[in-house]
């Protein structure tokens, strides 16, 4: 807490209650004189939100959350709390809010096209081409990669993968010549990392960012957002319509409808991919090495679980 008395006395930013525990011992309440703060510690996975989000910012593309403080060596970070609601509290959502929202995503997503396929990018990359070099060694890589876990394949599993993946191989094949460009990919766009701010929507908890065709960004929070209305309202079909024509300028709008639906037939496959690759990463940073601290043993563990969720989920399409 020394430095978060630090960061605060640099801001004229008074402390005027108890540090409250808020999730995973990694995230904190800080009551103040300027309103609540968080603080976010202590795991390796926090540097790479943090980098993402406070790039995105410099590059005016994001304005939220605000950010008071941090240091990537003691891989800490201190924030105002954003007001709002947020999306997953909501049991529902007026029309003109979703529009928006997803108005929002398309900004944001053309706004960093430039950024996302320049030499300095610092995400990960999904992009379509990718995922066609990786897709033959993807069940082998999952299966070493779980081999020592609680979360292993079975044989079966495993062959089950190799031939999803086949189907999966040729429908992004062709995909690829899409005239959309690669643009930033959030990798966790669900209601719990949406806030609603005076109607506005605002996107965070950046740390699966990466680079990715970006119609793959919408179909996790689409099905969220349509539970939001009566069954008797077509959400999803007025909300992919005003979507859609956002990219107007990238082709004729059934062209554009018919790329949507055919990513929209691959989104089961690409959060597993999603998943699969933030765990590969995080598992190849720690291969071998000795004495991991723990809150990094813990969050590599979660990785490997979700991964092996969304993996066994994919094996439920039958192709």
């Amino acid at each position: 807490m020394e430095w978060v008395h630090g960061v605060c006395v640099a801001k004229g930013i008074r402390i005027n209650g108890d540090v409250a525990h808020v999730k995973d011992d990694k995230l904190y309440c800080i009551p103040s004189n300027a309103g609540d703060l968080y603080l976010k510690k202590t795991t390796n996975f926090i540097v790479d939100e943090l980098r993402f989000t406070l790039k995105l910012m410099e590059l005016g593309i994001i304005n939220e959350p605000k950010i008071i403080g941090y240091d990537m060596d003691m891989q800490v970070c201190l924030m105002r709390d954003m007001g709002g609601s947020d999306l997953s509290e909501l049991p529902t959502l007026d029309m003109d809010i979703a529009l928006d929202m997803f108005k929002a995503l398309a900004r944001i997503q053309k706004n960093s096209i430039q950024y996302a396929n320049s030499e300095g990018f610092c995400g990960f990359d999904y992009t379509i081409g990718t995922m066609l070099e990786e897709l033959d060694g993807l069940p082998d890589t999952a299966c070493e990669m779980l081999l020592g876990t609680q979360y292993r394949l079975s044989q079966d599993e495993i062959e089950r993968l190799k031939r999803n993946v086949a189907h999966v191989k040729v429908a992004l094949d062709e995909l690829k010549v899409s005239h959309i460009p690669n643009t930033i990919h959030h990798g966790d766009l669900a209601a719990y990392n949406v806030r609603i701010i005076d109607g506005k929507s605002i996107f965070y908890d950046w740390g699966c960012g990466g680079v990715a065709h970006p119609f793959f960004d919408t179909f996790r929070l689409l099905g969220n957002v349509r539970k939001k209305f009566p069954t008797d309202i077509p959400a999803k079909q007025i909300i992919v319509d005003t979507y859609i024509r956002e990219w107007l300028e990238y082709g004729c709008y059934e062209e554009l409808k018919g790329m949507f639906e055919a990513v929209g037939g691959l989104a089961g496959f690409y959060m597993a991919y999603v998943k699969y690759v933030r765990a590969r990463n995080l598992h190849l940073s720690f291969a071998g090495k000795e004495g991991v601290a723990t809150g990094d043993a813990v969050g590599l563990d979660r990785r490997y679980e979700t991964a092996a969720i969304y993996l066994r989920r994919f094996l439920e399409h039958n192709y």
